[in-house]
């Protein structure tokens, strides 16, 4: 017989106060959502670390997602114009997509400092999953439709779901907030959102049941990055025990706060500029921003490309001592099992809005920039001639902007060399790796985006694009991935009965997962040569970065 809830909705009682919820799937599921871990960011905290919530004595219905962190929105139409252009969809089909896509656009708001908890209901001692949303660290959030599932808690753990403050927001630098810091540094303050989250976990798990020594962070793109971060922050040592990297990208992978890098400049003078572009120079710059309201700020924001393109995480010698890329090399991350791997056509939707020689050079439209410019850049970036000319023979077409070579580079830029880099380093540092490669392509024979970025995330969930008819067979690669996260999370291998056995990666005998319908397989690693050269080019800048000493 069947035994009755203990109530009608779910309580739970974290360190700033009792919460309610509410219960899905017959009572099975306790959810809970818009539950505040962090102070909101207003007035001075805006631009400051953030700060505990005020405590509750009353019990705080949590039953809806907050509002989500501001948006940039510069690329996310142009994202979802090319899925949809690409899926094969009827036209149709397609612009009821698109006008489904922005009849949910977000609730926005500086008050953006919560998180969203999934448990099955009366369990207790749960291995923990937070996810991180991906958006480039500009767009997204926690509770998109994306995430809004049960699959992994029906598996047997607590599904945690974050927002941070993303962009202009999370990411300015500006020495007059670096002098208000008692560590001298600004400009992370996404990343130490993200931090203050996992410590409320930390403190909050056990309430909803869940096992806070047995933490998994997991993200894709922006929230892969974001995974890479927190495996390199000290700040975060100790605080999960777990990383899923999927698609990590490289969204200011080289900015740093003091000192320019490759095609960017030091944080910090680009936010001063941007504060003179506002409120004029002197001092007080800050004190200005505060005092106006976030509609203005992100409207500047998002017509001011040159400055926004630095409003990103960056190597501050403090939260981020060096490079998370340099990291790795030098064995400086989380000493923790790891699961890493990116698509096949990762580039096949980022190409036509980005510089040919990655997003370091800032965005662009196709046309805009010359095949003398691009070899410029590429040149700038690669440090010699002869470097470029053996990148241009890697991916025939490069050098003339081929479509098809663009998409192909793009996604090694962004992500291959990331997943190839970071896999080789963290095992060869003798930590269990697991690498994987995803190739399901959309269901439509018309279809010509491939196994497109971001394509793995509705597998991981068990959701889907409204209006698009799923694959015959999804189920089944949709029901693998469940178990396999599920599985890395509860034990730190992605192996679970019933499944091809997924070893660990060795850099000198290279495997990985590839992630196909209607069989996923291990396979050999094969040999890539733009991988190699890309990967030569990221220990180049590691090895003649400069190090920032406080």
């Amino acid at each position: 017989m069947k035994m009755p809830l203990p109530s009608n909705r779910p309580e739970a009682t974290t360190t700033s106060g009792p919460v309610a919820g509410k219960y899905k799937n017959k009572g099975r599921i306790s959810s809970f959502a818009g539950i505040p871990y962090a102070a909101p960011p207003v007035g001075k905290l805006r631009w400051a670390p953030p700060q505990p919530p005020a405590s509750w004595t009353s019990v705080r219905t949590c039953a809806k997602p907050g509002p989500t962190a501001y948006q940039r929105r510069q690329a996310i139409d142009q994202f979802m114009n090319n899925i949809v252009t690409g899926l094969g969809i009827s036209a149709v089909r397609g612009r009821s997509l698109l006008a489904a896509v922005k009849l949910v656009r977000p609730n926005e708001g500086e008050d953006c400092l919560s998180l969203n908890v999934r448990t099955p209901t009366g369990a207790s001692n749960l291995p923990v999953m937070v996810w991180i949303h991906g958006g480039d660290h500009t767009d997204g959030a926690g509770s998109e439709p994306f995430y809004d599932s049960n699959t992994l808690s029906e598996r047997g753990c607590v599904l945690v779901t974050i927002n941070y403050r993303l962009g202009l927001m999370g990411f300015l630098a500006h020495p007059e907030l670096s002098a208000e810091s008692a560590d001298g540094v600004s400009g992370n303050y996404g990343l130490m959102d993200q931090i203050a989250a996992l410590e409320w976990v930390r403190d909050n798990a056990a309430a909803f049941g869940g096992d806070p020594g047995n933490v998994t962070i997991f993200g894709e793109s922006a929230g892969g990055a974001a995974v890479m971060n927190l495996l390199t922050s000290p700040a975060a040592r100790g605080l999960f025990h777990k990383a899923i990297l999927q698609s990590p990208s490289d969204s200011g992978r080289w900015l740093a706060l003091d000192t320019p890098s490759v095609g960017l400049r030091p944080a910090v003078e680009a936010g001063e500029d941007f504060a003179r572009s506002l409120v004029g120079g002197g001092e007080g710059q800050i004190d200005r921003l505060r005092a106006m309201e976030p509609e203005d700020l992100y409207e500047a924001y998002r017509e001011d490309l040159e400055s926004a393109r630095h409003f990103f995480p960056c190597i501050d010698g403090y939260l981020l001592p060096e490079a998370p890329m340099s990291a790795f090399s030098n064995g400086r991350t989380a000493p923790v099992p790891l699961m890493i791997g990116y698509n096949s056509d990762e580039g096949s939707l980022l190409w036509s809005f980005m510089h040919p020689a990655g997003a370091e050079f800032g965005m662009r439209e196709p046309g805009e920039v010359s095949p003398a410019e691009a070899r410029e850049a590429f040149e700038h970036s690669y440090g010699s001639k002869e470097a470029v000319d053996a990148l241009f023979a890697a991916y025939p077409g490069l050098e003339a902007l081929d479509p098809a070579a663009l998409s192909e580079h793009a996604g090694d830029h962004m992500f291959g060399v990331h997943v190839d880099h970071i896999s080789r380093c963290h095992s060869a540092s003798g930590h269990p790796t697991y690498r994987y490669h995803w190739r399901a392509l959309p269901a439509s024979p018309d279809q010509t985006i491939g196994a497109f970025h971001a394509a793995e995330v509705m597998y991981v969930f068990d959701t889907a694009l409204p209006l698009v008819p799923p694959a015959a067979d999804a189920h089944l690669l949709v029901r693998e991935m469940g178990d396999r996260w599920f599985a890395f999370a509860a034990t730190g291998e992605p192996n679970s009965p019933g499944r091809v056995d997924w070893p660990t990666y060795d850099p000198d005998e290279p495997v990985h997962m590839v992630f196909n319908r209607p069989v996923s397989a291990v396979e050999p690693c094969p040999a890539q040569t733009g991988l190699d050269l890309m990967r030569e080019r990221v220990l180049r800048l590691s090895n003649r970065e400069v190090a920032v000493q406080r």
